[in-house]
């Protein structure tokens, strides 16, 4: 079974772990990361978004997560 945002078959990567766009709610093996949230504690965490949505965030957010 196919996810519409899987890489095309010859171009699998196992490093690429699948994360929940921020706006769409959707699950994307191909994540853009579009922010960062942090806390007063000093942890924080990568806000990611699909291809499709990435722009809604602005042109600095053109290309997938390295």
């Amino acid at each position: 079974m196919t996810h519409p945002t899987d890489p095309t078959p010859g171009r699998q990567t196992a490093d690429v772990i699948p994360q929940l766009c921020c706006h769409c709610g959707g699950l994307t093996r191909q994540p853009v990361l579009v922010g960062e949230a942090y806390t007063p504690s000093g942890a924080g965490r990568s806000i990611y978004a699909c291809p499709d949505d990435a722009p809604l965030f602005g042109e600095q957010y053109a290309g997938p997560a390295a």
